[in-house]
């Protein structure tokens, strides 16, 4: 499942990061959403997607944070913790 968490991730700027029609590989329900998190000044950070419905999903690392989507910053804690449910991450 892990593999087609990925190709979902791979799909975002083909798609305009927009999620809505993205279907999630392990429940089935278009109930995909993602959030940016890193740096605002080197668009250094790293990337959660997950699915709304059965909360699970994956997290990459070291990624680059495309200028035109929405972020959180690093320091902003309540953000992060208000918009990323601590989902289940997929590893195989």
């Amino acid at each position: 499942m892990f593999h087609d968490w990925l190709k979902l991730l791979a799909n975002l700027s083909a798609n305009n990061y927009c999620t809505k029609d993205f279907i999630c590989p392990e429940c089935g329900k278009k109930s995909i959403d993602y959030r940016y998190v890193g740096d605002v000044s080197t668009r250094i950070g790293y990337l959660p997607i997950w699915c709304k419905n059965c909360n699970k999903g994956i997290q990459i690392s070291r990624v680059e944070i495309p200028q035109e989507v929405k972020m959180i910053e690093f320091g902003d804690l309540d953000s992060i913790e208000n918009t990323i449910p601590n989902f289940k991450h997929v590893m195989d």
